[in-house]
Parts: C-alpha cells; sequence; structure tokens
C-alpha cells in the first residue's frame, strides 16, 4: 500500500498554480514530492551550490539570482523555490512550488514564456532522483555519525577495559606483598612476644 502511494506520488506531474507573493497573485509550478519540505530545499540547495549560486530568503521563498540552468535553456533568470508539507500529519509529503523571473519584476508566466514553461516544469518533474540521491546521501552521513559515535564509546571502554586491567593486576601485587608483610609481621610478633615471656620469666618470685 505505502509503495503504491509512493509510485503514484512519484508519477506525479507538475502544474501551473497560482501563488501570492509580495501582495500580487503571480503564476508558479509545482509538483507533489514524497520527501520533507527539509529534504527538497536541501536538494535544491545542493544542487544551486554546485552550481555556485546561494540562495537568499525572499517572503518564504528562497531566491536564485541570475541564475543559467542547462534544464531551462540558455538564459539566465532569478529562480524562486518553497517547498511546503503536505499536511501536519503528513510530513514525509511536500509541495515543491517555483517561479522564474526574467528580471526585476518580469516573472514568467505559461501563457507569454511557453517554451521556457514548459521547461521548467519538466525540471521539476525530472527532480525527484536528485532528492532520492540527496536523501540518501542524508541517511549516510547520519548513520556514518552512528557509527563514529559508537566506535568511540567501544574504543572508550576499551581504554577504560586496560586500564582498569592496569589496576587489577596492581591490586593483586599489592594483595600479594601485603600478605608477604602480615607473614612477617607475624614472625616479628611472635619473637617479641617471645622475648617478653621470656623475660616475665626472669622475675623473682
Amino acid at each position: 500500500m505505502a509503495l503504491a502511494g509512493f509510485c503514484q506520488l512519484a508519477l506525479a506531474q507538475s502544474e501551473s498554480v497560482k501563488v501570492n507573493y509580495q501582495k500580487i497573485e503571480r503564476e508558479a509550478i509545482a509538483n507533489e514530492i514524497p520527501f520533507s519540505e527539509k529534504t527538497i530545499m536541501g536538494t535544491i540547495e545542493d544542487k544551486m551550490a554546485v552550481l555556485g549560486y546561494k540562495g537568499k530568503e525572499a517572503k518564504g521563498f528562497i531566491a536564485y539570482q541570475s541564475v543559467r540552468l542547462a534544464e531551462l535553456g540558455t538564459g539566465e533568470y532569478d529562480l524562486y523555490f518553497m517547498a511546503e508539507r503536505k499536511s501536519r500529519r503528513n510530513k514525509d509529503n511536500a509541495t515543491l512550488t517555483l517561479m522564474i523571473s526574467k528580471g526585476a519584476d518580469d516573472f514568467a508566466t505559461a501563457k507569454k514564456d511557453a517554451d521556457l514553461w514548459r521547461k521548467a516544469k519538466a525540471y521539476l518533474d525530472n527532480i525527484l532522483p536528485a532528492i532520492t540521491a540527496y536523501d540518501l546521501e542524508q541517511q549516510i552521513n547520519e548513520q556514518q555519525d552512528v557509527v563514529d559515535k559508537a566506535d568511540k564509546k567501544y574504543n572508550n571502554l576499551v581504554e577504560d577495559g586496560q586500564s582498569l586491567e592496569k589496576k587489577r593486576k596492581s591490586i593483586e601485587k599489592d594483595i600479594e606483598n601485603n600478605k608477604k608483610d602480615q607473614e612477617k609481621q607475624q614472625a616479628d610478633m611472635e619473637k617479641e612476644k617471645l622475648r617478653l615471656e621470656t623475660l616475665k620469666s626472669g622475675r623473682k618470685q
């Protein structure tokens, strides 16, 4: 059942939607992705960083200025990305929204920028493998941290064990020396007692 739901989401096609940005209703492209908004935006940030772009918060969107993206053709655009959780209970599904500006307030629309719009929709339609790969790397990194911590804890326990072993040997040696000291002291004590008795026997009656 879960697999069927995943396949359905994976095959979801992007669509044109209306969003409110800077108090103006604008046209955007959106696609439902079977991952959390954090993972989706992490993927976008990672992909843009590789291309040399850094995003900036813009009224709920993350904006990337003057971007040249091969999937969108040879033009240079300002790209506005936003990922929102589908619902409170459904934290593993989010909607990725993209607005495209050709500069300043000249936002692209499906009608006047048909070719760009088609390419942008295809871009969102094909972004799932990148998000899946990013999510896998995050899981690998997190698991590596778990392994590293477990390894460190194990090594600490080994070192503690070695330290305790040294202390044990030292204590055993101390015990053995103490036994010898007890025996020697007992012999000395008996000798002194015997001398005392000898001295007492010399008293005049």
